[in-house]
């Protein structure tokens, strides 16, 4: 009788990180894309608001790639891990982030 997990201990792990990670970022990105959009908070140069927009967006697609190993690791791959197109969006709102905070120092 083999006495093994059914799980192996790598796929524990993405599962784990994956999930608390992805959790994590979620809730400090989300606030943030909310802030960013939400027509009643002033923000005076458009590039702060651009900016807290932008890392909002950011973190957010961290935690869907997070999540999304996680997904991959609990279901044994039947859900497919994510591509390269939610790194570029995660690189893109990241570069948009901090270009908007050069503008702002630079003004």
């Amino acid at each position: 009788m083999d006495t093994r997990s059914i799980a192996t201990m790598t796929r524990n792990r993405k599962i784990t990180w994956g999930g608390g990670v992805g959790i994590g970022l979620g809730l400090i990105g989300f606030p943030l894309v909310f802030i960013g959009v939400w027509p009643g908070v002033d923000h005076s140069p458009w590039d702060v608001n651009t900016m807290i927009l932008a890392t909002g967006v950011s973190l957010l697609t961290a935690a869907y790639i997070s999540v999304r190993i996680a997904v991959a690791a609990a279901t044994d791959n039947r859900v497919s891990p994510p591509t390269r197109r939610p790194w570029l969006v995660a690189g893109g709102a990241l570069a948009v982030a901090v270009l908007c905070l050069l503008i702002a120092f630079a003004s």
